[in-house]
């Protein structure tokens, strides 16, 4: 009897086993399946993801190539623009200027001296962290036209400090019987041109400094709106009184947006002759190596400003002029350049 009662209860146990063991397999497949949905899911969301990722930074890509990156159009053939886009008839030299210690000081660039000729001065202002070689193709185009063209070392601009310092140079070297620049310099014939915090920069040196009196002209490249100075190169173009372009671009929408330009040029002083416009295309780093698609009109306006070129003034000069109706300029807007009313095509 004894062994009948072991044996079933070794059947009870035995069943209870399989149906534990089928409990567990069936347990198990469902967790199988379940963590099979669970990575298929993830896997999902991680393609999904991976795709959204990939959308946004194609975006940014395709953004960034437009602020940074400028459109270049065609100028138009026998254009004033085009004309002074082109190089100019000077051969042009170099010269280095270093402090004692050896120290990088000035870059100069003026046309090849023949005899006793002498030459306008065109003082540059670099933009933050830049330095002459950022902005070397243009500098040297520019003197190309017959300008003596300095620019310092410094990476920052914006108070104008360094920017009439170079001034300041060129005014004690053409005093100097051993200089280079002996009597070569033409001092009542002074521009200052200067790029986004140097744009900033040739508004304060001329206005904020003793020495600013000697410029005759004043160009502002990408001039940055007033929330992206830092507090000492806050500028106030209400001070200009020397005749004033302001040149920016359409691609520059972040740092130096129209409504940036266009209220420097309405806050100019009402006496001062003052031209605004923005490039087609051109992006906040449009200026610089060759110039791009500002170096025609910066060259024809130095020209006009401090050479009396006649011609280079016919792009400039009245609601007729070239710049007011190119069509690779907009918002292009001036005052005082033959009257004493803004106007616009």
């Amino acid at each position: 009897m004894a062994s009948n009662e072991t044996l079933i209860t070794l059947l009870r146990i035995s069943i209870q086993f399989h149906t534990l063991r089928e409990k567990t397999i069936e347990k198990s497949a469902i967790y199988r399946e379940v963590m099979s949905m669970s990575v298929l899911k993830k896997r999902k969301w991680i393609l999904w993801l991976s795709a959204l990722v990939l959308i946004v930074a194609v975006q940014i890509t395709i953004f960034m190539q437009i602020i940074i990156h400028s459109n270049i159009p065609e100028l138009a053939e026998g254009s004033i623009e085009q004309r002074y886009a082109q190089k100019g008839s000077y051969h042009v030299k170099v010269e280095e200027v270093k402090r004692m210690s050896g120290e990088a000081l000035f870059r100069v660039y003026y046309p090849a001296f023949q005899e006793d000729e002498s030459y306008p001065i065109i003082s540059w202002g670099n933009g933050t962290d830049a330095t002459p070689d950022r902005y070397d193709e243009l500098l040297t185009h520019l003197a190309s036209w017959g300008f003596i063209v300095i620019d310092s070392y410094s990476k920052t601009t914006g108070t104008g400090k360094e920017i009439v310092e170079a001034i300041d140079y060129l005014k004690n070297e053409n005093e100097q019987a051993n200089s280079l620049f002996y009597q070569k310099i033409q001092m009542e014939h002074i521009g200052v041109a200067g790029h986004s915090q140097g744009a900033t920069g040739v508004i304060n040196a001329h206005t904020n400094y003793k020495s600013g009196s000697l410029i005759k002209t004043v160009v502002s490249i990408a001039l940055p709106d007033l929330k992206h100075c830092d507090p000492e190169d806050v500028y106030d173009t209400a001070r200009v009184t020397a005749p004033f372009l302001i040149m920016g671009g359409t691609r520059d929408f972040l740092i130096s947006p129209v409504s940036t330009n266009q209220l420097a040029l309405h806050n100019t002083h009402p006496n001062t002759p003052v031209m605004m416009g923005m490039a087609k295309g051109a992006a906040h780093t449009a200026i610089e190596g060759n110039g791009g698609n500002h170096r025609g009109y910066l060259t024809a306006w130095m020209r006009y400003r401090l050479s009396d070129d006649q011609e280079a003034m016919k792009a400039f000069h009245g609601d007729s002029s070239e710049m007011m109706h190119n069509a690779n300029w907009v918002d292009v807007e001036q005052a005082n350049m033959d009257d004493h009313k803004f106007a616009n095509p």
